[in-house]
């Protein structure tokens, strides 16, 4: 089976970013170099270590725990002095008068090293980087962004839009992932088969699930003011997890009409399809598909796909706004999102022997992608076979 992030330094990410550094300013300007961590727990550490407020750091985007990642964040006043951990530094660069966010990212630099290859899947990504180069590759989200689902019991977002409550606490407490720590596999279990004993669980809850905890043992039919317990930042990660997946699906639909010599792929939501040519290019260049919200027009083959996708799903587009929740701040937040992207800076070196697997090789891909573009997934498409 083909290998990728065996070692954090084989699948390498580099933000590219607008930095507009000054000698003063109202915010620090910070790079974060890191393996073994994501972002928002190293932020989350950093604050608590430095006894700041989490809210005074702005970061552009997220990169994966099982990365070597370079990335930059902002924190709104000083912050004078270098952390060095074992799995990260965090060091002041300069200043700035304006945060960092998203609108300052303009794309990420990978250098990603893919082993265990045989002959026949060094001679298929020859050939399918020829096509990627001609034709681009499909803009899904990958598992990635998915983590908070990937027990297979379904999205946490989706209840909150059906007014489940307490099956969306359900998913977060009772069921574990398989990089979740001993404590939290054994917590989980034991919600699991001691649902609504809430002093129970809370004793030996791990930290992030305590004030949730402590709401219900007060009030222990009230799970949609327990869920407001939550971080309002992972709410919103748990809302955006729901909508790439329903991103996925049109897409996935869109390519099955105009996709030439498809390939099929499978993954923790369900199945992607890959094509290998298009028939139409061009059109496919230039379409973004919207992130879907409660006020996302239905217009269009776009929108007639999206109608479809909703009514698989049994969702009221009108119920994402959430309404009955009153949260503020966390929403599913509009935007669209190219169908297709082309890499750019793309090259694939040739095959040399992988001294981590005897008698395989390996190789290492180069591009640079668009904000919110997923290198995994290239790397899929590089493997994908034409579907029988």
């Amino acid at each position: 089976m083909v290998k990728i992030k065996v070692q954090p330094e084989d699948f390498v990410v580099e933000e590219l970013i607008r930095l507009n550094l000054t000698q003063e300013g109202a915010y620090t300007i910070l790079k974060l170099r890191k393996r073994y961590w994501n972002t928002l727990d190293v932020i989350d550490y950093v604050a608590r270590t430095t006894r700041v407020p989490k809210e005074s750091f702005r970061r552009a985007g997220l990169k994966d725990r099982y990365s070597l990642s370079t990335q930059y964040l902002s924190f709104k006043g000083n912050f004078k002095h270098t952390i060095r951990e074992e799995n990260f530094t965090l060091k002041p660069i300069g200043k700035s008068n304006t945060p960092i966010g998203a609108k300052s990212l303009f794309g990420n630099s990978f250098s990603i090293t893919v082993r265990n290859l045989s002959t026949n899947e060094i001679d298929r990504i020859r050939r399918n980087a020829v096509e990627v180069e001609q034709s681009g590759f499909p803009n899904y989200f990958d598992e990635q962004r998915f983590g908070s689902a990937r027990h297979g019991h379904g999205f946490i977002a989706k209840k909150f839009i059906l007014e489940h409550y307490a099956g969306a606490l359900k998913l977060l407490m009772c069921y574990a992932y398989k990089e979740d720590s001993t404590r939290e596999k054994r917590f989980k279990a034991y919600c699991l088969s001691h649902w609504r004993d809430w002093q129970g669980s809370l004793r030996i809850a791990p930290p992030f699930y305590r004030p949730i905890l402590e709401y219900l043992v007060k009030r222990p039919k009230d799970f949609k003011n327990a869920i407001k317990r939550i971080d309002r930042d992972l709410l919103n990660i748990y809302l955006l997890a729901y909508q790439s997946y329903l991103f996925n699906e049109v897409l996935r639909r869109i390519l099955r009409t105009c996709g030439m010599r498809l390939a099929r792929s499978h993954y923790s939501m369900g199945e992607l399809l890959f094509y290998h040519q298009l028939s139409q290019v061009d059109a496919l260049k230039a379409l973004t598909i919207p992130m879907i919200t409660a006020r996302t027009k239905q217009a269009g083959p776009v929108g007639r796909i999206i109608e479809k996708v909703l009514k698989q799903e049994g969702i009221i587009q009108g119920k994402m706004k959430l309404q009955k929740m009153r949260l503020r701040g966390v929403r599913f937040k509009p935007f669209e999102r190219r169908a297709i992207v082309f890499p750019e800076d793309f090259s694939v070196s040739d095959p040399e022997p992988d001294e981590l697997y005897q008698k395989k090789r390996k190789c290492l891909v180069r591009c640079v992608l668009p904000p919110g573009t997923y290198a995994t997934i290239l790397i899929k498409r590089l493997l994908s076979g034409q579907t029988p």
